[in-house]
Parts: structure tokens; C-alpha cells; sequence
């Protein structure tokens, strides 16, 4: 099964809170009430987040933690990498995997195309693109426009 893995999906969601209260900011306290998300997993979730500059803490009576781009700034591949690492479909995709088959099989060389579009797909979509109002069936970078205009039967 292709997913985001159980602590990306809970980083996006605290971002995702996050973005919605700009420039406000949320204590951990707050994010792991809002989020329903246990607070060990919040405090694990802030320092990943923290080491990969999307979020950033500040200290006081109005501290807490912020973004440090706008929703429109931060991809799902940014979330995703800053937690579990680039996203990659097999372990001949991935920049750290190794596949032991990798010198024999004849499909090595055609994972790392697919999962060069899923990630543009990721890199495309947005914080607030998530958040966007309606109920959103297709990607926004679906919607706008191709990601591969070279490809057969495509104008």
C-alpha cells in the first residue's frame, strides 16, 4: 500500500493548524488539544519540524511555535521530507534505499519516473492548498496543468 506514513500525516496536520491561525502562534499544549495528536508525538513532531525550518518557537507570554513561510510556501513534500525523509515509492527510488535486486530487475530503472511525478505532485501542493475550502477531489497541480505534456495522447 502507497501511503504517508501515521507521523507525516500528523506533521502536516499540526502545520496545517499552524497555517490557520498565522501569525498567531500554538503551544504544544494547544497544538495537541486541537489536533487530537498525543503530546510526546507533538514534542517528537516540533523538534522535526524545527530542524527542518518550517516551524520555528518563540519564547514568552505570547510564545509558541509559528511557521516560517506562509501556507503558500510550504509543499507536502517539504512536511513529508522534514519527517520521514524524501518520499519514494521502492527502495530503487530512494536516495538512501538499495534494492538486492536492483542489478537484475528490469523494472529498477522505471521507478525512480513514477516517483519523480508523485513527488512533483507533492512539490506542487501546498499547506493552504490542502486547506482550501470545498471539498477538493483532485490535486491543485492536477488541476492547473500537466505534469508531463511530453507524454503520449497528451496536447
Amino acid at each position: 500500500m502507497l501511503k504517508v506514513g501515521r507521523l507525516a500525516d500528523y506533521g502536516i496536520l499540526i502545520l496545517h493548524h499552524l497555517g490557520r491561525v498565522r501569525p498567531a502562534r500554538l503551544s504544544m499544549d494547544t497544538l495537541a488539544e486541537l489536533t487530537h495528536v498525543p503530546l510526546p508525538t507533538v514534542r517528537k513532531l516540533m523538534r522535526l519540524l524545527a530542524e527542518a525550518d518550517l516551524v520555528v518557537s518563540k519564547r514568552g507570554p505570547l510564545g509558541g511555535y509559528e511557521l516560517t513561510r506562509s501556507p503558500q510556501q510550504i509543499s507536502l513534500a517539504d512536511a513529508i521530507t522534514a519527517i520521514e525523509g524524501r518520499p519514494a515509492l521502492t527502495a530503487c527510488a530512494s536516495d538512501r534505499g538499495h534494492c538486492e535486486l536492483a542489478g537484475h530487475c528490469e523494472l529498477a530503472g522505471r521507478w525512480p519516473g513514477v516517483n519523480a511525478l508523485i513527488l512533483q505532485v507533492l512539490e506542487r501542493t501546498s499547506l493552504q492548498d490542502l486547506g482550501a475550502g470545498g471539498s477538493l477531489h483532485v490535486p491543485p497541480p492536477l488541476l492547473r496543468e500537466p505534469l508531463c505534456p511530453d507524454l503520449p495522447g497528451r496536447k
